[in-house]
């Protein structure tokens, strides 16, 4: 188990619907079955909820927390509140981007479109 007892936060842990596994969802069971306390992070909570809890039918430890990418804040409280739980973060591992043609890091505040990650 090459990430026993590690903390790993996954961003774009959830799944959209479909007939495959998504690359988000897959690397935080896969982060889990190796080992790691896994924390979910997806724009939909449900979602990550889902892969939270197959991680956990499989014997794994994980928890779900809501954040879009696109909103700082609201990934600043999904560090705290990973480090509240576990006391600290060894892997970040983000599965989602966004990408704007010419937007700034200021109009991006100001463009909250759903079908950004």
């Amino acid at each position: 188990m090459r990430l026993k007892g590690k903390v790993a936060i996954v961003v774009g842990a959830g799944q959209r619907r479909g007939m495959t596994m998504g690359n988000g969802r897959a690397t935080a069971i896969l982060f889990a079955r190796e080992g790691a306390l896994v924390f979910a992070i997806d724009r939909y909570l449900d979602s990550a909820e889902e892969t939270v809890g197959l991680i956990k039918k499989d014997g794994g430890e994980a928890r779900a927390f809501a954040a879009d990418v696109t909103d700082e804040t609201a990934l600043q409280a999904a560090v705290f509140a990973c480090r509240d739980l576990w006391k600290r973060i060894d892997v970040l591992h983000n599965n989602v981007g966004v990408s704007i043609a010419g937007a700034t890091r200021r109009s991006l505040k100001s463009q909250r479109r759903p079908s950004i990650a």
